[in-house]
C-alpha cells in the first residue's frame, strides 16, 4: 500500500478529502459534543465521497480525530480519511486515518458517481474506490427487495414527530419496471424516515417520480407494522444505470 495508507482504512472510509485546520475545539455541528480532538477544517478536495458530499470543496467539515492522535496546528495541510456522522446544520466526520497531503497533480476527484475526468486517479484511491464498490455490492446482496421503479405515491404513516429524534415515518409506493429480487409485484411498499433530524437525514427522502433502483430490506419493530420494507441507507437508493455496477444480470422480471 501506498504512503502508509492500509487496506483497512480505506475500507472504513467513505469521505477522503484533502483540508486545511481552520480551529482546534470547535465544532460547526451543534449536536455534536466538542473535546481538544474535535477540528474544524475546510475542505481542499474532495478525493472520495458519497454522492451527497462530492460537490463540498470550499465547505468547512467538523472533525472528531482519533483518540490518542496528534492534534495539527490551525494552518496545517492534512489527507484525512472519514467516517461521515452526521448531515445536518454542517458536515460531522470522525477520522479513520490520515496521510501527508499528496502532490496535486497526482490526484483526480472520484465519487461514487460517473468519473469526472480523464486522469489515472492516484493508486491510493483508485484502491479506495474500488473497495467503496465492494462494500455497495454487499450491501446489495444483503437486501430483501432489489427493484427499478417509479414512486407513484407517497403518504404520511404513524402520528406526529413530536419527540427528538423521532423518525417521521412517511410510506412511499414504487410502481415495479424491473424485480431483480424478492418476492414483490407491480408495486412494492417500504417506509423511511422523512425526518431531517441529524439521527437520519443521511437516509434519502423519495420524492413523487423519482425512478431509481432500490435496495429495499425487511422492516422490523415499529416500522414493519407500516409497510413490509424499509429504506434506512445511504445507499438503499441507486441511479438505475449502475445496476450492472453492482454484478446484475438481466434476470428478474
Amino acid at each position: 500500500m501506498v504512503d502508509g495508507v492500509t487496506a483497512d482504512m480505506m475500507r472504513q472510509s467513505q469521505f477522503v478529502f484533502q483540508a486545511t485546520v481552520q480551529a482546534q475545539g470547535r465544532s460547526t455541528v451543534s449536536d455534536i459534543p466538542v473535546d481538544d480532538h474535535t477540528v474544524v477544517f475546510k475542505i481542499d478536495r474532495v478525493l472520495h465521497s458519497p454522492a451527497a458530499l462530492a460537490r463540498s470543496a470550499g465547505t468547512d467539515v467538523t472533525v472528531q480525530l482519533a483518540a490518542g492522535s496528534p492534534v495539527p496546528a490551525v494552518g496545517e495541510q492534512v489527507t484525512l480519511f472519514t467516517r461521515p456522522v452526521a448531515y445536518s446544520d454542517g458536515i460531522a466526520v470522525a477520522e479513520v486515518g490520515r496521510a501527508a497531503p499528496e502532490t496535486a497533480g497526482e490526484l483526480a476527484t472520484m465519487t461514487t458517481g460517473p468519473a469526472l475526468g480523464h486522469r489515472r486517479p492516484h493508486p491510493t484511491l483508485e484502491v479506495a474506490h474500488q473497495l467503496g464498490e465492494e462494500q455497495l455490492r454487499a450491501h446489495a446482496a444483503a437486501a430483501d427487495v432489489i427493484v427499478i421503479g417509479r414512486v407513484v405515491r407517497l403518504e404520511k404513516a404513524g402520528g406526529l414527530a413530536l419527540r427528538e429524534h423521532d423518525p417521521d415515518w412517511w410510506v412511499a409506493t414504487i410502481a415495479v419496471d424491473h424485480r431483480e429480487k424478492g418476492p414483490v409485484g407491480d408495486t412494492v411498499r417500504f417506509v423511511f424516515p422523512n425526518s431531517r433530524d441529524v439521527h437520519w437525514v443521511h437516509v434519502p427522502k423519495p420524492a413523487a417520480g423519482d425512478t431509481r433502483l432500490w435496495l429495499l430490506h425487511t422492516a422490523t419493530g415499529d416500522a414493519a407494522e407500516l409497510a413490509p420494507y424499509a429504506l434506512l441507507d445511504a445507499d438503499d437508493v441507486q441511479r438505475p444505470d449502475q445496476f450492472s455496477d453492482l454484478g446484475f444480470g438481466g434476470g428478474g422480471g
